[in-house]
């Protein structure tokens, strides 16, 4: 049987919150490179989407946010996933600019329930951003019509997630610079499951509301979004 071979496959992740602040994180994939074939397409985002969510707890704990909307403390998100799989190889000409190469472009709309008005917000904001760049409005399915889940705060640690670690100094994972802990107990915890996710983390940034950017972990190799 012959052996799968394995590529990497680039996300872009953008998260916006209140009053103009953003944080990106630039994750590196491995996936069957049969799936980045036009017939397969589906295969890749769909796989990207899971991987992403696996990735999601480190993503959360990086920093405190306010719902986009209204600005109360941010505890949910919304979704939305656009491929551009279809960009010719890094540095080809694309609309009379070079390529960046394929990559999925996730946007997250923090939010600070989904059952209410803001979440309604951020559904419609997507539905707008979907039909302005002419790309679907493909997310990740909700669970249900109501959710009554209370999830963890951003900005707080990414084993324990307790409320009380939002207000505090957290400890980021060394190498990913990206997942956050309130101790050393917390970070060996939930080793098992950051090992993998770890690996995924090529850049990250904060981009605060008077625009100045704060780098967690610098990529000179970021994504230059397309023009067309």
């Amino acid at each position: 049987m012959a052996s799968t071979v394995s590529t990497a496959l680039r996300i872009e992740s953008k998260w916006y919150g209140y009053g103009n602040v953003k944080m990106e994180i630039d994750l590196e994939i491995p996936v069957n490179a049969g799936w980045l074939t036009p017939e397969n397409l589906r295969l890749a985002v769909g796989y990207a989407a899971d991987q992403f969510i696996k990735s999601m707890a480190d993503a959360k704990s990086r920093h405190t946010f306010g719902c986009e909307f209204c600005g109360q403390p941010a505890r949910e998100n919304y979704l939305n996933i656009a491929s551009y799989l279809h960009l010719p190889p890094k540095g080809a000409m694309w609309n009379e600019h070079p390529s960046s190469g394929p990559f999925i472009l996730i946007l997250v709309h923090v939010v600070c329930k989904m059952s209410g008005e803001c979440g309604n917000a951020a559904k419609q904001l997507s539905s707008d951003l979907a039909q302005e760049t002419g790309t679907p409005e493909t997310h990740i399915p909700e669970k249900g019509t109501v959710d009554t889940t209370v999830y963890p705060l951003f900005g707080s640690c990414a084993n324990c997630k307790s409320d009380e670690t939002a207000q505090k100094v957290l400890s980021a994972c060394a190498k990913c610079k990206t997942a956050q802990y309130c101790g050393k107990d917390c970070q060996r915890a939930d080793w098992p499951r950051h090992k993998e996710s770890c690996k995924w983390v090529i850049g990250s940034r904060w981009f605060k509301e008077d625009g100045g950017e704060v780098t967690y972990k610098d990529n000179p190799d970021r994504i230059l979004m397309p023009t067309a």
